[in-house]
């Protein structure tokens, strides 16, 4: 038997009831087809091609992290439904191998120290940012998850098509992340003149939203990221200069107490053991009665060690290192310990997968440009990371939520 008969045999019995196509290759051109006809929006297959026997060994010893560093090497090749890559670890028995995993651990087992966060943050925000335009919206380069008006309804005309916020008269990305940045002012709802610290605040959107709706008397925003800080003081500069402060600092660095905060995915690069301190930190950084907004990536609750899951150790280690995410539980409880009420909470998971989606497509739809830019592998980790991340908020493997919280 062959090295794809075998591989097509083992996944035709483990994936016997999987929903949607996959089909396999081989360097000789002998072709297989599994799966389910399980209409998908995407509209294509996933599709397998194994250059050689390294990507079937690990296939069959289902190594899944290997796996999907066997596609950034170049040892198999995928394409079309990306998507479904991660609902594959519901049919199959994917892990890691387990000193693998126990080094995961040792290496990602403490808070953020402010140097720790700084290699982190810059390691994946101060790549080429022509490449990062090539995907995120073209507005406020936001880099977390939209709030759209159909968040359900994915079509990739409307996905690619850049809009510019607001006014958009289609669910566009850039109206999605402005329609976010408006929702946090909104649940603020601030008094005139009141203060606002955005603790990881990216490329200043929620600075700029903020500072339109004429309510606040100060906006200050902390990133590690000098990119983000060049792009931010250009978004900003349109205002006046003593309305805001945007640094390239850590937010433990400024000691001020604001009238309100709001954090948009900055906890998780806290580290699996930095949540209590975040949130303490946090609330050192607010008056009685002032407003927080905690929107935060959020695991399910598992028995396995986050790291054991193949696409999270592949991400660690090729896309977000450091990153870590909590429960919801975890996250209400470091809340409510350290002084906060949480008075709504929001899941957001399928703008997520929407926003990942958007994102996936227009890197593919600017290959040509990105693959000038970076090398074949870091494009093809990315290409894991966006249609990875889509497809676990929609089977509802990872979440995303808002926490609107009141110091108290």
């Amino acid at each position: 038997m062959s090295a794809i008969d075998r591989v097509h045999e083992f996944l035709a019995c483990g994936l016997s009831s999987f929903p949607w196509r996959i089909v396999l290759s081989d360097w000789q051109d002998r072709t297989y087809t599994i799966g389910g006809d399980r209409e998908h929006w995407c509209g294509q297959p996933l599709q397998i091609r194994f250059n050689n026997e390294r990507g079937i060994h690990d296939v069959l010893a289902l190594n899944g992290k290997e796996v999907l560093e066997d596609f950034v090497r170049g040892d198999l090749d995928m394409s079309g439904n990306l998507y479904v890559l991660t609902q594959i670890e519901q049919y199959l028995d994917l892990r890691s191998a387990r000193w693998r995993v126990l080094g995961a651990l040792v290496r990602n087992c403490l808070s953020q120290t402010i140097s720790r966060a700084k290699v982190n943050v810059s390691s994946h925000y101060d790549i080429p940012q022509a490449m990062l335009r090539c995907y995120l919206d073209r507005t406020y380069m936001s880099y977390s998850c939209a709030m759209f008006e159909e968040p359900t309804q994915l079509e990739r005309d409307e996905l690619t098509q850049a809009g510019k916020g607001q006014g958009d008269t289609f669910d566009s990305l850039e109206k999605g992340q402005w329609r976010k940045f408006k929702d946090a002012v909104e649940f603020i709802d601030p008094s005139r003149g009141d203060t606002l610290l955005d603790v990881g605040c990216g490329y200043g959107g929620q600075l700029k939203v903020a500072l339109e709706s004429g309510r606040f008397g100060k906006v200050v925003g902390c990133t590690h990221s000098h990119n983000q800080t060049v792009f931010g003081r250009q978004l900003l500069s349109e205002f006046d200069a003593s309305t805001w402060e945007l640094h390239e600092a850590d937010y433990r660095e400024d000691t001020r107490v604001f009238d309100h905060v709001a954090s948009t995915g900055m906890v998780s690069h806290v580290g699996p053991r930095g949540l209590v301190p975040y949130v303490r930190n946090i609330r050192q950084r607010i008056r009685t009665g002032g407003r927080y907004l905690h929107h935060a990536l959020m695991s399910v609750h598992s028995s396995r060690a986050l790291d054991t899951a193949p696409g999270i150790a592949f991400n660690k280690k090729y896309v977000w290192p450091g990153f870590h995410w909590f429960t919801f539980g975890d996250h209400v409880k470091a809340l409510e310990q350290s002084g906060f009420q949480v008075l709504r909470a929001v899941n957001l998971s399928p703008h997520y997968a929407k926003t990942a989606a958007a994102w996936y497509e227009r890197l593919l739809q600017n290959e040509a440009v990105i693959r000038d830019l970076v090398n074949q592998e870091t494009f093809r980790a990315w290409q894991i990371y966006l249609a990875g991340c889509s497809g676990a908020f929609t089977s509802k493997r990872s979440h995303v939520y808002r926490l609107y919280c009141e110091a108290v």
